[in-house]
């Protein structure tokens, strides 16, 4: 999933509107990190539990709640190393760009002297 993704999931959410105003904050400043990720995660499944609980409902320790726990767990797990991989481009794209600015000005240094010579 995308921060974009995970935003609307939050918009979209059953959660109160100062949970989601937090949520949002997060993960817009923090990215999808670990940490935004598992809290986003704990704030989802309170929610859920609530619901169920107000049923009368105990369904996490169903064979199909597991189920559909570890897939969650799986996509956010893959959001995040989407998240990773993203920055680590950005990482490399930015060194390079500061490797080919830092040369053109060194070129631009060595055709002043020149001229000034």
């Amino acid at each position: 999933m995308t921060r974009e993704e995970v935003i609307t999931l939050v918009q979209d959410s059953d959660l109160n509107e100062t949970v989601k105003t937090t949520l949002i904050k997060r993960v817009t400043e923090e990215g999808l990190t670990q940490d935004v990720l598992d809290t986003l995660k704990e704030a989802l499944q309170m929610e859920i539990d609530k619901g169920f609980d107000a049923l009368g409902i105990d369904i996490s320790d169903t064979p199909e709640y597991k189920e559909k726990e570890a897939t969650m767990v799986k996509e956010v797990e893959a959001a995040k190393a989407d998240f990773d991989t993203a920055i680590v481009d950005i990482d490399q794209q930015t060194k390079t760009l500061q490797q080919q600015t830092s040369k053109a000005l060194d070129e631009l240094e060595a055709e002043i002297v020149r001229e000034q010579n």
